[in-house]
């Protein structure tokens, strides 16, 4: 299960305190600036993968600061995994 938050770059504290919570901390997660994968400017993309209680309090701790899912959270998600997957080449090609 996962979910993807769009955070303007002025909340980025919020991103950090809902890393802060213990359960969220400890699932997979990635932060990506929206310019770097080419889609909103002055947005940052939080995307919180892992058991269902976990991505569940995630939301309930951006709603509270009324920040919700993002619309494009399938975009977002599928970006975020080919930047990781040329990151990953890119390093078997220097260690390979």
């Amino acid at each position: 299960m996962y979910a993807v938050f769009e955070v303007d770059s002025d909340k980025f504290e919020l991103i950090q305190d809902v890393l802060s919570d213990e359960l969220v901390s400890r699932q997979t997660t990635s932060i990506r600036d929206g310019k770097s994968l080419g889609m909103k400017e002055d947005v940052n993309y939080f995307l919180v993968e892992g058991s269902e209680e976990a991505v569940e309090r995630a939301v309930e701790l951006f709603s509270e600061e009324g920040i919700e899912k993002a619309e494009n959270a399938e975009e977002v998600k599928k970006a975020i995994e080919k930047e990781d997957e040329a990151a990953a080449q890119g390093m078997g090609t220097v260690f390979g």
